[in-house]
């Protein structure tokens, strides 16, 4: 078992990758005239390889898992669904994948990465079924805005964008699992749970906050218009030439919101008992108060 630390100084340049992953749409709208297909691509790129890489590391988790009073289900998963005992007790059986992959990454990497457990592979695959679910989602996107997807996709900003979220991903699943070895005190249950938890508060996002910040935006451009105020006047709140409006509504919340749950999420991974945002990022732990309060490793 571990203690939680805050961050080491080592960490520091892996949260800049993050920061600058963050930042990266915001200047596509503003410097390279991304319109909404581009921001869209980007961001579901991203739900798409957080989800492969949660994925992945719930393969290495330890602990078994327990469905009972849970408030949160993942995709696959409910209040009727039973667990096999006998698959879940004793000690969890590695696969020797580590074994073949020293074939393949360099010795320092496999040295250092943890067995992967045989019982996790049927949990992650009922949980792949968000998978069908973010694919409606992108189709249904990019047939109400009129967008397609795989041009946008082939910019090279964008790619360039897609590469700097793949490795902002691979930098916060190191530090949250296999810096501070969390795979040793979660269930291959709450590794999934975590990464679905953020599925659903960008969903909430796109629903809630975006046709806000549209509504926004065209309520400020009409009192612009109606003041009579030219662009010019209005000095370095002027719009850039061709900044698309629509893609700005898009992009805000979505920065904002992204911000906040990244921050939330470090919260949620380095404190025992993370409360408001931050503790809605932290997957349920269903071990009796009295364990939880003796092992507060979580």
């Amino acid at each position: 078992m571990f203690a939680l630390q805050p961050p080491a100084a080592s960490d520091r340049g892996g949260l800049a990758v993050v920061l600058v992953a963050n930042l990266l749409p915001v200047a596509g709208v503003v410097f390279l005239g991304w319109r909404v297909a581009e921001i869209l691509v980007v961001y579901w790129i991203e739900v798409v390889v957080m989800v492969a890489a949660y994925s992945a590391a719930a393969l290495f988790a330890e602990r078994p898992i327990d469905l009972d009073d849970r408030e949160f289900y993942i995709v696959g998963f409910s209040e009727n669904s039973e667990i096999d005992a006998d698959h879940w007790s004793g000690d969890p059986e590695p696969v020797g994948v580590v074994d073949r992959l020293r074939h393949v990454l360099p010795t320092p990497i496999t040295d250092r990465l943890p067995p992967v457990y045989r019982r996790n592979a049927p949990v992650v695959a009922r949980s792949l079924g968000i998978a069908w679910f973010l694919a409606i989602g992108a189709f249904m996107i990019a047939d109400a805005i009129a967008v397609d997807p795989v041009a946008a996709a082939a910019s090279p900003t964008v790619l360039a964008a897609a590469l700097a979220v793949c490795v902002s991903q691979a930098v916060e699943i190191r530090r949250e699992f296999f810096v501070t070895p969390r795979y040793e005190a979660w269930s291959a249950y709450m590794v999934l749970e975590a990464a679905q938890r953020v599925v659903v508060f960008y969903l909430c996002v796109g629903v809630v906050a975006v046709p806000v910040s549209f509504l926004g935006a065209v309520a400020v451009a009409g009192a612009v218009d109606a003041a009579g105020v030219a662009p010019a006047a209005l000095g370095p709140l002027a719009p850039t030439a061709g900044l698309d409006p629509f893609a700005v509504a898009y992009v805000v919340p979505f920065a904002l919101a992204k911000a906040a749950a990244d921050r939330s999420r470090q919260i949620a991974f380095d404190e025992a008992d993370p409360s408001g945002l931050a503790g809605w990022f932290a997957p349920e732990d269903p071990r009796p108060e009295w364990q939880r309060e003796r092992d507060p490793m979580l």
